[in-house]
């Protein structure tokens, strides 16, 4: 099937349409980057060719689906510093044919980084005051 056909036929209909405030729409699918509604960042629609950065315990993972695999999502763990994760998740963009998603992804895994940088600082900050008590 084509692209333009599988987002006409889960456009308007799919588990992962969530709405926001002023009746803009989101969705929550894996291999959209931007959680924008809209065909080019589709992870639906962009059967084969979908891109994908998420957080896990042990670093940032970049994803992307193939057409050999059926469509899964094969996971890359990459835990790095930001600047690498970041050309990480750009490389991994480009390869796998969505070279209009390297700013997005790249962004994605900066944003992800820091989220991560951020929690381990709080976790040694309740270390240390569980410490002193």
């Amino acid at each position: 099937m084509s692209s333009a056909l599988v987002w006409e036929i889960v456009k308007n209909h799919n588990s992962f349409l969530k709405k926001g405030p002023n009746g803009s729409l989101f969705t929550t699918e894996p291999g959209n980057l931007l959680n924008k509604h809209s065909a080019q960042f589709s992870g639906l629609a962009n059967y084969g060719k979908t891109v994908d950065v998420a957080l896990s315990g042990k670093g940032i993972v970049l994803k992307t689906s193939s057409k050999k695999k059926g469509g899964k999502l094969v996971s890359q763990q990459t835990k790095t510093s930001a600047a690498r994760a970041a050309r990480s998740a750009a490389a991994v963009a480009r390869n796998a044919g969505r070279p209009d998603l390297q700013r997005a992804a790249r962004a994605k895994a900066s944003t992800l980084y820091l989220v991560k940088l951020r929690k381990q600082a709080a976790q040694k900050k309740q270390q240390k005051a569980a410490k002193a008590e």
